[in-house]
């Protein structure tokens, strides 16, 4: 299985194109799990876009959402391996963040899964802090840019198209599934609620804003593809 760049596919070919699981999608308006696959529409730094998949938090059970390449694997290349899109943005005239944090999760089979490292980082872990810098290796961090219609930018310039990259190479060595994955790349992304899952420091879920709803995905793009289904 030798590489192919995206171009090499295609214009579109390397966004996730298909959503595998969706548990608990309405199917109507922003319910509707097809919007995180239809390409990237960021409405910038201190706005949300309207072109997305809400998700919500415990006790619904619409928390995570499973997004695949049909016909292709993203594989472990220099930097950045693909980017998440969430739609973070920045409270005006202010430092502080409006954020619904996720935690990605990478699969070659959607039965064993391996979670990017993660950790939140405030000195008090049980109030919620906005400030990006906190929450070490989640998505939902940056606002996005990148918009397919009006600000069609390199995915993978993160000034310029915003969005939260991850590096298979960070992966946890010491796990059979993240040696894989690290040397034959994953089929399956899944984006995770933070607050669905615990915080190991406070055994306890991740803590959240008092005013958030849920993670709101706008896409996921993939940097290096291998054909294989």
């Amino acid at each position: 299985m030798a590489p192919v760049t995206p171009e090499s596919l295609g214009a579109d070919a390397y966004a996730s194109d298909e959503v595998f699981a969706a548990p608990g999608a309405s199917g109507d308006g922003f319910g509707n799990p097809n919007l995180a696959v239809n390409g990237v529409r960021g409405a910038g730094d201190t706005q949300g876009s309207t072109d997305v998949y809400s998700m919500a938090y415990p006790p619904q059970t619409n928390t995570e959402l499973t997004l695949g390449w049909s016909g292709a694997w993203v594989t472990n290349g220099p930097g950045v391996d693909f980017v998440v899109f969430e739609n973070g943005f920045q409270q005006s005239g202010t430092e502080r963040f409006f954020m619904d944090l996720v935690i990605v999760e990478v699969s070659q089979d959607a039965e064993r899964w391996v979670a990017f490292p993660h950790d939140y980082l405030a000195e008090d872990e049980t109030r919620y802090e906005a400030l990006p810098q906190l929450w070490e290796g989640f998505a939902g961090r940056t606002p996005t840019r990148l918009n397919v219609d009006s600000n069609d930018v390199d995915p993978f310039d993160a000034g310029a198209s915003g969005g939260d990259g991850f590096d298979l190479d960070t992966l946890p060595e010491d796990d059979v599934v993240a040696r894989l994955i690290k040397r034959e790349g994953f089929r399956y992304v899944r984006l995770v609620a933070a607050p669905a899952r615990e915080n190991p420091d406070t055994e306890a879920p991740f803590v959240r804003s008092a005013i958030s709803n849920g993670p709101d995905i706008d896409g996921v793009i993939g940097r290096y593809l291998v054909l294989r289904d």
